[in-house]
């Protein structure tokens, strides 16, 4: 009766042949076997681990600049148009590629390096280099699945991941799920940061160099009137602005020669901008969040998080690295 019914059963439905590929198909228990083109590859990653202003991305992008096909990939446009601008300076033809446009050096022909959003990143192109920037973001509840995805998937000789040594532990164990070692490269802090002991108290105190950071469009419009009506010139960086907006507000507040000296900006400074900034002064330690019910609420700012946009006075290179 029942080999009948199975014969009945496999004509309405064809696919009960094939139910042994069907359970390897649909088998999701095991991540690092999604990615058949990068398991077929013996990849080699390196993890560049230090705090911000040591240098771990700037040894990276040379590996990346250097090699003959390469792709980076950041968690923000405006990182992303960075290592665009500074590939394509260099010599090195790069594409750009985002959630919202796609540039290109050349536009007859694709070029073999790109810089990604990290979401946009591919995982069937083949790479000599890849770069994954700003790697402790691989524990964020949102966007945690593109930096494992992008680990776990990129089609690519050298693997080099940047970011705080913090992510060092789960990095590894991603990769011995691969079969694959991870070579830790430390880099310690080229210039000393110092805590000051006191508040600014007033923006009577502001000084050339200064950066004031913000977690609202309305403490950062506040925090701006109230320098400007001192007579300062004020630069303004917030994720909300274009990616050419921010670079020139970057490029105004960075220029010597420029008499804008002053910065207010949100924590998206926080990640890769190069920028010639004094000292860090916190306007707030809180700011708002949305939970897992999609509900606004405020919560203070992790110890990495400050660490992060703290990291960004005295960058090594510039007129305040002293």
């Amino acid at each position: 009766m029942y080999p009948s019914f199975m014969k009945h059963a496999q004509k309405i439905f064809p696919h009960l042949v094939c139910m042994d590929d069907l359970y390897k198909i649909s088998d999701l228990t095991n991540p690092p076997n999604w990615y058949s083109e990068a398991r077929a590859l013996n990849r080699k990653i390196i993890f560049h681990a230090g705090p911000t202003n040591s240098g771990k991305t700037y040894h990276a992008m040379e590996q990346f600049l250097n090699a003959e096909s390469g792709i980076y990939c950041g968690p923000l446009k405006l990182l992303a148009t960075e290592v665009f601008n500074k590939s394509n300076e260099r010599g090195t033809p790069c594409d750009l590629v985002t959630g919202e446009e796609r540039k290109f050096s050349n536009a007859d022909l694709t070029a073999k390096h790109v810089a990604c959003t990290v979401e946009m990143a591919s995982l069937s192109n083949p790479y000599d280099v890849a770069i994954i920037d700003e790697i402790q973001m691989i524990r964020d509840p949102m966007r945690g699945w593109a930096w494992t995805q992008a680990l776990l998937g990129l089609c690519a000789k050298e693997v080099h991941v940047c970011g705080e040594a913090s992510a060092i532990g789960l990095v590894t164990e991603l990769a011995g799920a691969t079969a694959e070692e991870v070579e830790v490269r430390r880099y310690k802090r080229l210039t000393e940061l110092t805590i000051e002991s006191y508040a600014l108290q007033s923006f009577d105190n502001i000084h050339p160099g200064d950066c004031i950071v913000c977690f609202s469009k309305r403490d950062i419009h506040y925090v701006t009137r109230e320098i400007e009506r001192r007579g300062h010139e004020v630069a303004v960086i917030y994720g909300g602005l274009p990616p050419g907006t921010k670079l020139a507000q970057a490029f105004k507040f960075n220029d010597p020669n420029h008499p804008c000296k002053i910065l207010v900006a949100t924590d998206a400074i926080g990640m890769g901008l190069n920028l010639s900034i004094r000292r860090i002064i916190f306007y707030s330690l809180i700011r708002p969040s949305i939970n897992e019910k999609g509900e606004k609420e405020m919560e203070t700012i992790s110890v990495s998080s400050a660490l992060q946009i703290a990291g960004r006075a005295g960058r090594y290179g510039t007129q305040w690295e002293h």
